[in-house]
């Protein structure tokens, strides 16, 4: 970590020079505005001639939102900013940002953006926009108007888009009258009544084929769940998958629940994407080749435990032979919604990844794609990443678009559930969930959406000196209860269903059950038939309501 502690205070130190102007340009044309105006009118409201030129271009109510966008605070670690920016995700959002915000010399400057937005994470009050502009190490910042206008206006069409393809989810969702018991249904949310043990375990991965695909051995770190259980019949088994920047305890809340109900669960931990690799590595150590392998790693990682659970210590002792390893369900969230998909049988797909990647967020809106676009740096072959032992996987939030193709998906052959959020900005649900649902041709495939949830709605909390990211609360959200809530109720009947193979528990993954869950603003939706031309043909009529207007 002496890398970190050379360069860091040199970045939180204060720049030679602030920024005092900005400089818009839109083709030939510039014009300057004091940052002083935008200050005033952060605090005040108030609207100097220059900034009114400016805002003029904007409807009333864009106004006050970018009024409110530079009067929020988001109170950020200067170190954790600092890991982030010096990671490959990092530096490609730098890259892309740096191509708009530029020196007084009229360059992309990178290294400036990264040092304006460690500076600026260093304030106590939290992180401003401001704050990047003060920060700025040039007398005046530049700011291509040009193209960001033109990402304003691709940013209003998705949002347009996105909420036409919801509200077709939601209409396809609409249930048939519900003739059962409502509380039936609500008692999915409920503790069950077997009590478990949780258990951690460590285990080193040296096996031949870890090493042949990563070319390095991986410590696994995992919390065991077991039910206590009186009766002979097999324990069914889950295997937990978190996502990038989460741990092993991101869905304790899960695992205790299902334990409950008398599932076996398995936490992975998975050590290059996990929290404490995120805040821990040092300045420069991570590649985009070493990210990348970490599409390798995940599923080689639950393979090789589920190998290897024989060898867990004695405590183990009373489950020996009763677990049952030849049916496996996963459930994975974002990063783990790939790994879960990869060990269920869905290839990598490089085509795929040539025709989305490079990709600017900028112009797709997708966050996701920063992650996704590291797998480009693979060797482009064939691996077998599939566990036969999985027979089903249900995926929260997962980041499919630039990873899988429809052939990919079309490949699975057992149950899937994808869950999305529609307010999720990280790997959006039009994209990286509703229309690779539709590539899906195995016969149970269920499709469900929680309005108000975010990509961060369904992990638990942390507990006290647990490592946790730092999320702002506006991309955390406001649901995170009712989703968790969601989320165990959607578990419990889908495993019920497709892993201990109950028949009668498939009345509870219909858009009925569903409805009679929800608890508005952040409902819940459920089909099992959406198809890609009827999201094709809702985008169609909103281009043809468009252009007629």
């Amino acid at each position: 970590m002496t890398g970190v502690a050379v360069v860091w205070p040199t970045l939180l130190s204060s720049p030679a020079q602030a920024a005092e102007t900005i400089i818009f340009r839109y083709g030939f044309l510039e014009r300057s505005l004091p940052v002083q105006d935008l200050e005033t009118f952060v605090e005040t409201g108030s609207v100097s001639a220059e900034l009114g030129a400016y805002l003029r271009l904007l409807p009333p109510e864009r106004r006050e939102q970018l009024r409110s966008a530079l009067q929020e605070r988001l109170r950020l670690s200067p170190v954790a900013v600092a890991q982030l920016l010096y990671s490959p995700l990092g530096q490609e959002l730098l890259e892309q940002a740096a191509g708009i915000i530029q020196t007084q010399a009229r360059r992309s400057n990178a290294l400036a953006l990264r040092s304006a937005l460690i500076a600026a994470a260093s304030d106590p009050n939290g992180l401003t926009v401001l704050g990047l502009i003060h920060h700025y190490p040039s007398a005046s910042i530049r700011i291509d108007l040009q193209k960001g206008l033109t990402i304003l206006k691709n940013f209003q069409a998705t949002i347009r888009e996105t909420e036409t393809i919801l509200e077709v989810v939601r209409q396809h969702a609409a249930p048939d009258m519900w003739q059962e018991d409502v509380s039936a249904v609500q008692s999915l949310l409920q503790p069950g009544a077997g009590r478990w043990l949780e258990m951690p375990w460590v285990i080193e991965d040296r096996s031949l084929r870890r090493l042949q695909l990563t070319g390095q051995p991986r410590t696994i770190e995992v919390d065991i769940y077991l039910p206590l259980v009186n009766h002979p019949q097999p324990v069914p088994v889950v295997v937990i998958s978190h996502g990038l920047g989460a741990n092993r305890h991101s869905y304790r809340y899960l695992s205790q629940h299902l334990a409950s109900h008398g599932f076996a669960v398995i936490a992975l931990e998975h050590a290059g994407s996990s929290t404490r690799q995120l805040l821990s590595f040092p300045v420069g150590y991570t590649s985009a080749y070493t990210a990348a392998q970490e599409f390798l790693d995940r599923p080689l990682d639950v393979t090789f435990v589920l190998n290897h659970l024989s060898e867990f210590p004695e405590q183990l002792h009373p489950w020996q032979g009763r677990l049952n390893l030849e049916a496996i369900a996963m459930i994975g969230q974002s990063f783990g919604g790939y790994t879960a998909l990869a060990l269920a049988g869905a290839q990598l797909d490089f085509e795929q990844l040539a025709r989305h990647c490079p990709s600017s967020i900028l112009d797709s809106f997708n966050v996701s794609l920063l992650l996704q676009c590291q797998a480009k740096t693979l060797p482009p072959r064939t691996y077998y990443l599939q566990d036969q032992r999985v027979k089903a996987v249900l995926v929260v939030n997962p980041i499919t678009s630039a990873l899988f193709s429809p052939r990919s998906l079309a490949q699975l052959t057992i149950p899937v559930m994808f869950v999305a959020g529609s307010n999720d900005t990280i790997a959006p649900a039009v994209s990286e969930q509703i229309y690779p649902f539709t590539w899906l041709t195995t016969p149970d495939r269920y499709l469900a959406l929680i309005d108000e949830a975010t990509h961060f709605s369904t992990i638990g909390e942390a507990q006290r000196n647990e490592p946790v990211m730092p999320i702002p609360t506006r991309l955390v959200g406001a649901t995170p209860p009712r989703s968790r809530a969601y989320l165990k109720a959607l578990s419990l009947a889908f495993l019920r269903a497709h892993l201990l193979e109950d028949t009668t528990a498939r009345r509870w993954l219909t858009p009925a059950a569903a409805a009679a869950l929800s608890r508005p603003p952040d409902s819940l939706s459920l089909t099992r038939s959406l198809a890609t031309p009827m999201l094709d043909t809702a985008l169609d009529q909103l281009a043809v309501t468009r252009r007629d207007r």
